[in-house]
């Protein structure tokens, strides 16, 4: 009989010793996120150098650098794209890394994200139309001198120019207008950028758009 408990209680501490890397990983990467959330640099840096992911992420899919662009730590960003952070991971939403520091009007973390790498153009949503969105004017010249497309457009139609107006941003609208934006795209509704104008009733941005076209 004693030979049989010998053998049970091996077994259990192999599989304890199994599991338990696994446990202080799982240890890491949680205390990655606190980290991360917090602004915690040199916690996020010893985390890093002890193994830690720097692509894990939390609930909703938003990865460390995902979190520092949307937080507007630069410093963390940096230290999180030179321990080798992807770039172009989407989370829940479909969203990267550029799109979140381009609608955050992070034109420097913009920079570096797109000299390591980070695409700019690609389908659906995009960095140019969340920076239009979010109203920014330096980050949506940086993405031009960059290649960006400035007519893409959602899954839905919707281009840069039509999020500029819909969020009132009259000096996006005339800055993306002289850049060669669309006046004339239209969403799978049929609304174009002066539509949508009318109908928020954005009196400067129609009287923009109606002496725009037809200027042309």
């Amino acid at each position: 009989m004693a030979y049989p408990l010998r053998l049970h209680i091996l077994t259990l501490f192999i599989i304890a010793f199994l599991s338990w890397p696994l446990t202080v990983s799982a240890g890491i990467q949680e205390d990655l996120i606190w980290a991360i959330e917090k602004g915690n640099t040199f916690e996020v840096s010893k985390l890093l150098n002890k193994g830690a992911n720097p692509d894990i992420s939390d609930n909703e899919g938003n990865t460390p650098l995902m979190i520092a662009a949307k937080n507007k730590d630069l410093k963390l960003a940096q230290i999180l794209i030179e321990a080798g952070a992807k770039l172009d991971i989407r989370n829940d939403y479909g969203e990267t890394a550029i799109m979140l520091a381009s609608y955050h009007g992070q034109t420097e973390l913009v920079k570096q994200l797109y000299t390591q790498g980070a695409k700019i153009n690609h389908d659906g949503w995009n960095p140019i139309i969340y920076a239009a969105s979010g109203g920014h004017l330096q980050v949506i010249r940086l993405l031009l001198s960059g290649g960006a497309d400035i007519n893409s457009t959602t899954d839905n139609g919707t281009t840069a120019l039509m999020m500029a107006v819909r969020e009132n941003h009259l000096d996006v609208v005339a800055l993306l207008l002289e850049n060669g934006a669309d006046l004339t795209a239209e969403n799978e509704h049929g609304d174009s950028a002066l539509d949508w104008a009318e109908k928020q009733n954005h009196q400067k941005i129609v009287k923009l758009l109606k002496s725009y076209g037809e200027s042309k």
